[in-house]
């Protein structure tokens, strides 16, 4: 049985705390692309992504039942989360 490389959990990655009470799983170990892979939940929503720094910042994205997209990006220094909820459509539902 062999494991899911691009889970991440507390054996392969770091957990960072952000502002607004989420957390973003960081991978110790760079991927093929040369990335960090990144992992956060959001009511109860997975969402990932990759980001050239190791620190939690870059952008995370999601797709939830309803085929809304929820993307979530952390500013290079961590002081800044943005949450987007954006409609099938591609329009921003909430901010």
């Amino acid at each position: 049985c062999k494991q899911n490389v691009s889970s991440l959990d507390e054996k392969n990655s770091v957990s960072v705390d952000l502002p607004g009470e989420i957390k973003v799983l960081v991978s110790k170990e760079k991927n093929k692309d040369g990335k960090y892979s990144l992992m956060a939940t959001v009511d109860k929503l997975e969402l990932k992504g990759t980001s050239d720094k190791n620190n939690g910042s870059g952008v995370l994205e999601g797709v939830k039942a309803d085929k809304s997209k929820v993307k979530l990006t952390v500013s290079d220094d961590l002081g800044q989360t943005t949450l987007e909820v954006l409609k099938e459509d591609g329009k921003t539902l909430v901010s």
